[in-house]
């Protein structure tokens, strides 16, 4: 595809562009704020994707539009605004980059780099070595660092919410449900089970769900946050590693017909078997397996300490390949 959603909007990368059961949000040619929309290029549950073109400063940017249909506009009026704020927190080359955010007439918009490549999920869909699967989960994984150092906890890392542009460079993006830490850096948020809609003046620091709501993708949630408890960090660790485990072996690690059975699968530490074989260094199918732990205490403290424990199994595997740097907020 000539390019990747920039969002994925709430939904999985299947589900990104169903097919066309309405018109879209806006036609061709019409202008919000300075921007002249082009094309739908994806939709989801909560808005809708646009490639657009920026006249004065000459560049296409992806432009997040709200759905205006549905209960609780307002909520996902401040989701949007929230993950505006979330996204200028961060200036890193895997990190999706937000221009700008605005209103225009009943329209609640975010301009974000319009990347041209394809989503995580649909660069997996064709067969991979491991070297070039880990190596694109590190790169994502330093986004998930990126937003850790922060204060930031993403809460809903998955294959359809990462950009694989077609210069091979990874962005993590669609961070909607991000929350912030109370500790800067330690990742450890408040309860999900205590969060209301608040409209404070800084919209990233401030919960905007209702009391017990399960936000995110199922089965990419740790165990903790299946329970609507706490989540932090390692929460995000956890996910990476169900998508890591899921890329490298064709089948996600834990099974579950519902909701219950699958936060049991994830607790009890039952496995799924890989569906194919690969030669995959023991260091990395250890690192992912601690990854996945039921209790995040038993994670690694970090995804800085996960990607050192990665990252030396591309060492020489992959010519001109660098590990990765930590990074710092200053």
């Amino acid at each position: 595809m000539s390019a990747a959603r920039s969002t994925a909007l709430g939904a999985s990368a299947a589900e990104a562009v169903p097919p066309p059961v309405d018109g879209p949000l806006v036609a061709t040619g019409t202008q919000l704020s300075r921007y002249v929309v082009q094309e739908r290029i994806g939709r989801g549950a909560m808005g809708e994707v646009y490639a657009a073109h920026d006249p004065e400063l000459d560049r296409r940017v992806a432009l997040k539009l709200l759905r205006p249909e549905g209960r609780h506009l307002e909520e996902l009026r401040l989701r949007l605004l929230r993950e505006a704020q979330a996204l200028a927190r961060l200036a890193h080359p895997h990190v999706v980059t937000v221009y700008d955010v605005g209103v225009c007439e009943d329209c609640v918009f975010l301009a974000l780099e319009l990347v041209e490549g394809a989503s995580l999920a649909e660069w997996l869909e064709a067969p991979r070595p491991w070297q070039d699967v880990v190596r694109v989960f590190v790169d994502a994984g330093r986004g998930l660092a990126a937003a850790h150092a922060a204060g930031l906890v993403h809460r809903d890392f998955k294959p359809g919410n990462v950009l694989v542009g077609k210069d091979g460079r990874v962005r993590v993006t669609d961070f909607g449900l991000a929350r912030p830490s109370h500790r800067r850096g330690s990742g450890h948020a408040a309860p999900a089970s205590l969060d209301t809609v608040t409209a404070p003046a800084s919209l990233v620091d401030s919960p905007l769900t209702h009391s017990g709501a399960l936000l995110g993708t199922p089965a990419y949630m740790a165990p903790e946050q299946l329970q609507g408890h706490g989540v932090d960090a390692r929460s995000d660790q956890f996910s990476f590693c169900v998508a890591l485990y899921e890329a490298l072996h064709g089948v996600r690690p834990f099974e579950g017909r519902t909701l219950e059975a699958l936060g049991q699968a994830a607790r009890e530490g039952r496995i799924r078997a890989p569906e194919r074989e690969s030669k995959i260094p023991a260091r990395v199918r250890r690192a992912v397996l601690r990854g996945l732990r039921a209790q995040p205490e038993e994670r690694f403290p970090s995804m800085e300490a996960l990607l050192t424990e990665l990252a030396p199994a591309l060492e020489g595997a992959l010519p001109g390949w660098a590990p990765p740097l930590p990074w710092r907020v200053s």
